[in-house]
């Protein structure tokens, strides 16, 4: 097969390394050491009193608040995981998953069934 244009060739090169590393650092895990911590969750309008949840340096150790935060999620959350782009919270039936997106440094949203948003949100990181 005969290259017509060289040129065009040589410049998708750099089109495609800068898509490769967009791609790959879109899909960075935090491993769950870094989210291991206190986080608040609550309600954003009307913002109601947080709910004090506790991330394991073991992803899936889950403590805190648990009850005010069936109240706010509409199951009671035993464990927690990480994904590629969330932060996810699974039902202590371990069938139930909120999934928390990404929505800056330190702090994940969910639209519940109502259509209102729910924040989690780190404590002294």
């Amino acid at each position: 097969m005969r290259v017509s244009n060289p040129l065009i060739v040589l410049s998708a090169i750099p089109l495609m390394w800068m898509i490769e590393v967009a791609m790959g650092s879109s899909l960075l895990l935090p491993n769950p050491a870094q989210l291991a911590g206190r986080w608040q969750l609550y309600a954003e309008q009307p913002q109601g009193q947080p709910c004090e949840l506790h991330l394991g340096a073991s992803e899936g150790q889950l403590g805190g608040d648990l009850a005010c935060a069936e109240r706010l999620l509409g199951l009671r959350p035993g464990s927690w995981l990480v994904t590629p782009d969330t932060l996810a919270l699974v039902g202590a039936d371990g069938s139930s998953v909120v999934h928390f997106s990404r929505a800056g440094a330190q702090r994940y949203t969910w639209a519940a069934p109502d259509g209102t948003q729910r924040v989690l949100e780190r404590l002294n990181p």
